[in-house]
């Protein structure tokens, strides 16, 4: 089931037609109104949906024409994290090639005796034994066909191209099968990133390069697709970033370590993890500029889209 955000609740998407139904002029008046609550209710709720939704369409009643907000639902926190090796290492030799250049021949001469990536480009040991994460900014994600500010501190912006989902149960020391069931919908997302803030929040600070490097900005999809329809595909789905309408990366969801049932598992040890908290799934390989060394400039637009799930567009505004 697909929805968004309606003028007075929920559009439901029939999936036959291509039509939005408003689902309260539907007659779903007992239903939950808010994206969240309504996925809380679980499969009942969907059931009384569809059916509602279907009668709309047959009768010709109560057809939504526009969305009423870009963004589906106001996160409630944002946990950030990275699931595919391969995404890191190539996006930490470009990043040493721009900024270490004479570091890459050691590197490549390393990787061709020991058949693996070099040390230094590799996400460290606790990446190996649990999923890792930052907490970024909930408050700073904007919609589907909203600008992307260009911070004044960086001249290297960057997209990420990943996908979010969305916890609509409260969890604590989840066991994977808990979490898998406190995750209702799904959305593409955008995680921004500054890299040349990157290169010197790695180097000199002691939080990391996840401070001002990614906390300014990020964006995903109008639309969240319940967990029912992407969980049973979610380690093979096609990923692609088109900019200008030019298609800079094909890739897919296959090869992640740790998957994003394994990553709430893992955040709500000790930890309450309740409904509108949304978890990104980090980088999908060569999803992103850093990795293609190709470099969006302001006015571009950037359209992200995950099979399955959907697609996030945002044009990059000018410097500020």
């Amino acid at each position: 089931m697909r929805l968004r955000r309606g003028m007075t609740g929920i559009d439901v998407l029939h999936e036959t037609t291509g039509k939005w139904v408003d689902l309260r002029a539907a007659g779903g008046e007992e239903l939950p109104s808010g994206i969240v609550e309504f996925l809380g209710a679980g499969e009942r709720a969907r059931d009384v949906a569809r059916d509602l939704v279907d009668r709309a369409v047959t009768a010709g009643t109560a057809t939504a024409s526009t969305s009423f907000a870009s963004l589906p639902f106001e996160p409630r926190s944002l946990r950030c994290f990275a699931g595919w090796d391969q995404h890191w290492h190539q996006a930490a030799e470009q990043m040493v090639r721009r900024n270490l250049p004479a570091v890459v021949p050691l590197a490549k001469a390393f990787q061709a005796i020991a058949r693996k990536p070099f040390p230094p480009l590799r996400p460290g040991a606790a990446a190996v034994e649990h999923p890792i994460y930052y907490t970024g900014n909930h408050l700073s994600v904007v919609g589907d066909g909203e600008p992307m500010s260009w911070p004044a501190y960086t001249e290297l912006l960057d997209f990420e191209l990943e996908f979010g989902a969305l916890v609509v149960r409260p969890v604590v020391s989840a066991s994977t099968a808990e979490a898998e069931a406190a995750i209702g919908g799904f959305v593409v997302f955008n995680d921004f990133s500054a890299r040349d803030v990157q290169w010197d929040e790695q180097r000199n600070g002691p939080f990391g390069p996840v401070v001002k490097t990614k906390t300014f900005g990020s964006s995903m999809s109008a639309e969240v697709v319940t967990a029912d329809e992407v969980l049973p595909h979610l380690t093979d789905l096609r990923g692609t970033v088109t900019v200008n309408g030019e298609v800079w990366s094909e890739t897919s969801t296959r090869g992640g370590r740790w998957s994003l049932v394994d990553g709430l598992a893992y955040a709500s040890r000790s930890e309450s993890i309740g409904p509108g908290e949304l978890l990104t799934s980090g980088t999908l390989p060569s999803g992103c500029g850093m990795e293609l060394d190709c470099w969006v400039r302001p006015g571009d637009v950037v359209r992200l889209e995950v099979e399955r799930i959907g697609s996030v567009t945002n044009t990059v505004a000018e410097p500020a």
